[in-house]
């Protein structure tokens, strides 16, 4: 069985109120196309389809356009489950309308049976070719009637649990044919290869995935039973497997959703899988419509960079970000305003760089515009050492900064829950 698997569209994000909607539109275009070139007949959306729970009109229109445009391709088989961005109830709504057209859809887990996760694959003849196991983003409250009375953290048993119980039901529909079975999760796994050196979590804290809180936290690979043929996962925004297991990998997101993530390429997976077989797997670079580019360095700094990059030819759309050093009484906007002017680029963001010296007193700076220039966990950090008389470099504050994240990232993404 031929599929793609691709994951975190994030649809309808404005990262920085950018317009994506042609980025978008390009992109679901090029997949239909390079589906059909790949001869796929089958793709797998691994959650955070949608960037929020009550995504723009626009976007949904493109989503919706893009699963028709597949109808009548080669590709008969497409599994989409919800991630932590997604609504559910949006998610599933249409789901019977769905099922008509073979899609299977799984926008949250609640109380469902596991047998209603797994679903037979067929091709263009009816013939089966796999089995599919989708496994939404699965909140702390659906795993709890996982829990076994084995040892160990709250997250390795339920999902080990929950993963166990999807197999056995997708084992069951196989039925001892010899076709491979594909499973999905949204999830964060635990020793990750590639593009970090940390393996054990802290990267995706780091980098832009604020949401491990409670009781789920990165999860060992042994979770997933050895008899899935494939795990495709979502949740991670670049390409990696999961201790360099080739039967269990993350395809990252198509598209830039931070600046972190401008200089590393983005995928989508092709994969070739058979039963009992190591898979064959391709990364396909996805092109890119708009070039994104963070600027460091001292404000003069900066400005010779993008003095620079105004006299070059440019192909793309650019966006950029500065992280300036801070400078007292400097104000930032002033200081960049004569090279913005009939740029070839927008500058999008501005950031005070977070490995510089900032105190805590400059918060109050007339130089420092908005704390806008700061991420929440930064602000968080700044106000938390305020509040202890302390300095945000010192070792004991970042101890204590450590321990108290996750109870700010679960506030924060409440609160943004709300606003949206």
């Amino acid at each position: 069985m031929k599929l793609i698997h691709t994951a975190d569209w994030h649809l309808g994000n404005s990262m920085h109120d950018i317009d994506r909607q042609e980025e978008t539109k390009q992109f679901l275009d090029w997949l239909r196309e390079y589906i059909v070139e790949f001869g796929a007949e089958c793709l797998v959306v691994s959650g955070d389809i949608f960037d929020v729970t009550n995504p723009p009109v626009e976007a949904r229109r493109l989503y919706f356009g893009f699963l028709a445009s597949l109808l009548n391709s080669g590709c008969k088989n497409i599994v989409l489950v919800g991630g932590n961005h997604d609504s559910g109830a949006l998610l599933d709504a249409p789901r019977d309308l769905l099922e008509a057209f073979n899609i299977q859809m799984v926008g949250s887990l609640g109380e469902r049976p596991v047998e209603e996760l797994v679903k037979e694959l067929k091709d263009a003849s009816g013939n089966a070719i796999g089995v599919s196991a989708a496994v939404p983003y699965v909140r702390e409250g659906e795993l709890r009637r996982f829990k076994t009375d084995e040892e160990g953290n709250f997250a390795d048993i339920t999902y080990k649990g929950l993963y166990e119980a999807v197999y056995e039901a997708a084992e069951r529909l196989r039925g001892g044919r010899e076709i491979p079975i594909v499973a999905t999760g949204h999830l964060y796994a635990s020793k990750l290869e590639g593009r970090f050196e940390n393996n054990e979590g802290i990267d995706v804290r780091e980098y832009g995935m604020h949401d491990i809180v409670g009781n789920l936290g990165t999860v060992p690979v042994s979770v997933f039973p050895e008899g899935f043929d494939y795990v495709a996962l979502g949740h991670i925004h670049y390409t990696t497997m999961v201790v360099r297991n080739p039967k269990v990998r993350y395809s990252g997101s198509p598209f830039v959703l931070g600046f972190d993530e401008a200089n590393i390429p983005h995928h989508i997976l092709a994969v070739d899988l058979q039963k009992g077989v190591e898979p064959a797997v391709q990364k396909i670079e996805v092109p890119q419509y708009f070039k994104f580019l963070r600027v460091p360095g001292s404000i003069p700094e900066i400005i010779e960079q993008l003095e620079q990059l105004k006299a070059q030819p440019q192909e793309k759309p650019i966006k950029i970000e500065v992280v300036y050093d801070y400078m007292p009484g400097v104000n930032i906007n002033e200081a960049l305003a004569d090279v913005s002017e009939e740029a070839p680029f927008e500058i999008v963001s501005k950031k005070v760089n977070r490995t510089a010296s900032l105190a805590e007193d400059s918060l109050l700076d007339d130089g420092l515009e908005s704390v806008d220039v700061l991420s929440d966990q930064e602000v968080f950090r700044l106000l938390l050492a305020k509040r202890l008389n302390g300095v945000a470099q010192d070792e004991e504050i970042k101890k204590i900064f450590e321990e108290y994240l996750p109870l700010f990232n679960q506030v924060a993404e409440e609160v943004k829950s709300e606003e949206n």
